[in-house]
């Protein structure tokens, strides 16, 4: 198994039983076959010159089938589909548009190739608001390596910190790429209950994957790979980042079980809060992150990794994978106009595997927490360095969270691992299941938020859960290869 074939693992890896955690009111989105049939199909260019045309006849239960061929068209969306009666346009796997603008709630937009849009800060596909309850499935959005534009962008509330109603919400995005960027991001999200699953977010020069605001986020089985270095864009890479310049909250987002790979010359993440109280509570969880130049960075409270495994990040850096800090604000520099300080309080650090990060001393490579963090956690974490050499250990003994103290370049864990051959299956292929010998075999704690791992099985298997992404032993061959995920079709919005 190689880094490009990752892909169906990542597809596996998509637990059904996952949900997003709850807020007072909780939407939680499904995938099932439509039970009715469609009012009439609109065929383009056969019936309707453009697609546009066929969308502004076009009403609820209506599909809009586009015929192979380039529409040099902006398509945008002119009435409201029903939950069980949705508005449907289908590219067939042949059809180019320039851009679409969803405007409307239950629309489905699949098999269509976007691309053509060269307008520097504007987007390929934008969700409006009023765009709830869409799908986005099946198709290709290739940035073309034009400069400045969104992959997909969300439209941001008018008020902070959520604008309720307003910022599209309860859509999920299924099975698409999205590439080729330039000094951009590849998706915005903003809106609650969003779900972003099994899509390939590819090749980006000092691009960004995520940018991530709203609440209760799904982030889940996607395959990120390849932001290389490229001067006088003027952006930073990133794998995920939020801030709170705009005053905008973004809380109780789950960031689970994908590949991040390749990202040079930038972070794992950014996330940061200028002081917005509404920014706080991630969870990343069964994640596999791979070469990656620098740091994940964050200074915003309550925000866990559970079972990811780290290989080689922050190799340009030099120090920490995860870096748990503060960031002071002056007056005037934030939305409030507050000076003051944000911390990371409240972090965790569980049942993570870290391997060969950092530089090539052996007191940097896992994660650091200043002593100022209150309520912090780290315990039952495998690190190692190149060959799976030990760490230095802390003689005193003093773990994260302790009363005294603690020292950020000496590692000590009361229930961790320090070196010794973790039991891969095929680390220089890019295969972390576990053999059956592995010492990370239910070496780690019961984390009750992490109730599957990366390929669905649920966790615990034994007395306590396994270290890493994966809970048991090799599931499957090594050698086979792995394709991308199957088409999806025929799929609606399932309420409670």
């Amino acid at each position: 198994m190689h880094l490009k074939n990752l892909l169906k693992a990542v597809v596996m890896a998509v637990a059904p039983s996952t949900r997003i955690p709850p807020l007072p009111t909780v939407i939680v989105m499904g995938i099932a076959a439509l039970s009715t049939s469609p009012a009439a199909t609109l065929s383009v260019p056969s019936q309707y010159k453009t697609i546009q045309s066929a969308i502004n006849a076009a009403r609820a239960g209506d599909t809009i089938a586009v015929a192979p061929g380039v529409y040099p068209e902006t398509i945008t969306t002119v009435h409201n589909g029903t939950p069980s009666n949705p508005i449907v346009l289908d590219g067939q796997n042949g059809a180019t548009v320039r851009e679409v603008l969803l405007r409307h709630s239950h629309i489905y937009l699949r098999n269509f190739t976007i691309t053509g849009n060269t307008t520097a800060f504007s987007r390929m596909v934008y969700f409006d608001h009023g765009a709830h309850f869409c799908i986005l499935s099946n198709n290709v959005i290739d940035i073309a390596d034009a400069p400045k534009i969104y992959g997909i962008q969300w439209r941001s509330p008018r008020f902070a910190p959520y604008g309720d109603g307003e910022a599209g919400s309860d859509n999920l995005i299924i099975s698409n790429t999205v590439k080729r960027g330039r000094g951009y991001i590849l998706m915005s999200i903003t809106g609650d209950r969003n779900v972003i699953r099994g899509n390939r977010l590819l090749d980006t020069p000092q691009g960004d994957f995520f940018n991530l605001w709203g609440r209760s986020n799904l982030i889940v089985g996607n395959f990120c790979s390849n932001l290389p270095y490229a001067s006088g864009l003027g952006n930073h890479p990133d794998f995920i980042q939020t801030f709170g310049n705009h005053g905008m909250g973004s809380r109780g987002h789950i960031i689970e079980n994908n590949v991040v790979a390749k990202i040079a010359g930038g972070q794992l993440t950014q996330l940061e809060g200028a002081l917005v109280p509404e920014i706080r509570d991630w969870i990343f969880r069964n994640n596999l992150f791979i070469d990656i130049a620098m740091q994940a960075s964050c200074t915003i409270p309550g925000v866990a990794y559970y079972n990811n495994t780290f290989v080689r990040c922050n190799y340009s850096n030099g120090g920490h994978a995860l870096n748990f800090g503060s960031r002071s604000y002056l007056p005037g520099g934030t939305p409030s106009g507050a000076g003051g300080t944000n911390y990371a309080h409240g972090a965790r650090v569980i049942n993570n595997v870290f391997i060969d990060c950092g530089d090539d001393s052996m007191s940097r490579g896992w994660y650091a927490m200043i002593n100022e963090l209150t309520n912090v956690v780290a315990d039952h974490n495998y690190v190692s360095k190149r060959g799976f050499q030990p760490v230095r250990v802390d003689s005193a003994k003093r773990a994260v969270g302790s009363p005294g103290g603690w020292n950020s370049f000496a590692w000590w864990e009361p229930n961790g691992i320090n070196g010794g051959d973790p039991g891969f299956v095929d680390p220089a292929a890019y295969n972390f299941s576990l053999r059956s010998n592995s010492i990370l075999l239910h070496a780690g704690t019961i984390a009750p938020l992490v109730p599957r791992d990366f390929v669905g099985n649920i966790r615990p298997q034994g007395p306590a859960s396994s270290i890493g992404a994966y809970e048991t032993s090799a599931l499957f061959d090594p050698g086979q290869t792995f394709s991308k995920p199957a088409v999806v079709n025929n799929l609606r919005v399932l309420l409670p």
